[in-house]
C-alpha cells in the first residue's frame, strides 16, 4: 500500500470516529421528539370521546289496542261511533264486535327538538277489513310543518277522553295536507280544501280554485289555555257538463282546557261556520259527509252549521280516570234539503280508565249516539264497549 492511501484510510477512520458521538445525539433527539409527540397526541385522545358512526335519531311508537263493543241497536258502523251513520229505520239489530284496528304504528326519523320527520299509521283503512290508514306523515322544523296530518284548527289540548276511537261528534277534526307555522301564540296555515257537497243528481265531483286559508291564537294562562281558529275557504263543484260552480264559506273556532283542581280538568269548544261540515269529526268523510253545501236547483249554496262540546276528566283515585263528553252539531234547517239529510247529531260518553302501568291501560265505557234527520226522524244508539292498550316508544340513543 503506498504511503497515500494509508494517509487517506487514516483520515477517513478519524472522521468517523469524531462523527459518530455527532450522529448518535442527533438521532437520540428526534427519538425523544417523536415520543413527545407521541405522548402528546396520546393525551388528546384520552381526553375525547370515542368516536362512532353517527346515525339519525330514530324513534319507534305506537300502541296495541283491542276492544269489545256491543250495540243493542245498529249504530252503522260496527267499531266507531259515528252519529250521522246511525240508520234512520230498520235499525234494532242488536252487533258484537272484537276488533284491534285502533293498533298503531309509528316511526320518527330526527330529534324531536330539532328537524324531524314522522309517519304514522292505524289500521281503519277499511271498513270490513284490516288496512293500513295514514294518519301522519310530515316534515317538522321549529313551528314550521308541511306535509300530511291533523288540520291546524284542532285543538288537541282540549280534546277529551274516550275509548272510542273516533271520539266527538262536535270536535274540529279532519286529516288533510297542509303547511302551517305555529309561533309562541299566533298560528297560521294552508290546508287542502276537500270541499264535501251534497249533489242530489250525483253527478258532480269536488272543484277547488285556491286553499283554506287558517289562522288563529293560542293562549297559556295560568289555570289551562284558550284558543281562537278561524278558517277562510272556498267550496266547489264541477258538474257532468264541465261547468263549474262555487260559494265562499269559512268558520271559528273557540276551545279551551280549565284546571280545576289537581284532579279534575274541564274542556269545551264552541263553533260555527258556513260550508264549515268538513271540519267537523261526524262529518268528514262520513254519513253525512258532504253538508258542507247543497246543489238546489238554482245553483250552489254553503249550509251552516255549528257545534260543540263540554268534557270533564277525573283523576279520582291514583291510577283511575272518570271522563265524560257530551257533543252536539246542527246543521241548518231548510225545505229545499232531502228529508232524509241530517238536521242534528248528539254524541256523550262516561268512561273509566285504569292506567295498569304508564304503558298498560284498561277501561270501560258506555256511550250514545243519536241522530236527527230534515223530516223530524230521530235515530238512538246506545253502546258498551271495553278496552285493551298497550303503548310502546324504542329509540336510539345516538
Amino acid at each position: 500500500m503506498s504511503r497515500v492511501q494509508s494517509t487517506f484510510w487514516m483520515a477517513a477512520l478519524a472522521v468517523a470516529c469524531v462523527s459518530t458521538p455527532a450522529l448518535a445525539d442527533n438521532t437520540q433527539a428526534d427519538i425523544r421528539r417523536l415520543q413527545d409527540q407521541i405522548d402528546s397526541l396520546k393525551a388528546e385522545i384520552a381526553g375525547e370521546p370515542a368516536r362512532s358512526l353517527s346515525l339519525p335519531r330514530l324513534a319507534v311508537f305506537g300502541k296495541v289496542s283491542v276492544d269489545a263493543i256491543y250495540d243493542d241497536r245498529n249504530a252503522g258502523l260496527d267499531e266507531l261511533l259515528i252519529p250521522s251513520t246511525i240508520p234512520m229505520r230498520d235499525n234494532e239489530q242488536q252487533n258484537f264486535v272484537l276488533h284491534g284496528k285502533n293498533s298503531q304504528l309509528g316511526v320518527r326519523v330526527g330529534d324531536e327538538s330539532g328537524p324531524h320527520v314522522v309517519f304514522a299509521a292505524d289500521l281503519f283503512g277499511s271498513i270490513d277489513s284490516y288496512e293500513l290508514r295514514v294518519r301522519d306523515f310530515y316534515y317538522k322544523r321549529g313551528g314550521f310543518q308541511a306535509g300530511y296530518g291533523y288540520t291546524k284548527l284542532l285543538d288537541g289540548a282540549a280534546w277529551p277522553l274516550t275509548l272510542d276511537a273516533q271520539g266527538p261528534n262536535s270536535a274540529i277534526f279532519a286529516r288533510q295536507a297542509g303547511v302551517s307555522w305555529q309561533g309562541d301564540n299566533l298560528f297560521v296555515a294552508i290546508e287542502d280544501p276537500n270541499s264535501e257537497i251534497y249533489d242530489p243528481q250525483n253527478n258532480s265531483s269536488a272543484a277547488g280554485r285556491r286553499p283554506d286559508v287558517i289562522v288563529g291564537w293560542q293562549q297559556s294562562l295560568s289555570f289551562g289555555h284558550a284558543r281562537l281558529g278561524m278558517v277562510s275557504r272556498e267550496i266547489g263543484v264541477e258538474l257532468a257538463n264541465g261547468d263549474q260552480q262555487f260559494a265562499q264559506a269559512g268558520g271559528a273556532v273557540l276551545s279551551g282546557a280549565i284546571n280545576a283542581g289537581q284532579s279534575l280538568r274541564l274542556l269545551a269548544s264552541a263553533s260555527a261556520g258556513k260550508g264549515f261540515a268538513h271540519y267537523y269529526n261526524d262529518l268528514s268523510g262520513f254519513g253525512d259527509g258532504g253538508m258542507d253545501g247543497y246543489v238546489f236547483v238554482d245553483g250552489l249554496e254553503a249550509l251552516e252549521t255549528t257545534g260543540g262540546y263540554l268534557g270533564a276528566e277525573w283523576q279520582v283515585a291514583k291510577d283511575w280516570t272518570l271522563a265524560s263528553v257530551a257533543g252536539q252539531i246542527d246543521i241548518e234547517s231548510d225545505d229545499r234539503l232531502p228529508d232524509d239529510a241530517m238536521r242534528r247529531s248528539r254524541y256523550g260518553t262516561l268512561s273509566l280508565v285504569y292506567q295498569h302501568t304508564p304503558r298498560l291501560s284498561y277501561g270501560a265505557e258506555t256511550s250514545y249516539g243519536m241522530r236527527d234527520n230534515q223530516a223530524g226522524e230521530r235515530a238512538e244508539v246506545p253502546r258498551v264497549q271495553l278496552n285493551f292498550t298497550y303503548r310502546f316508544l324504542h329509540e336510539n340513543r345516538n
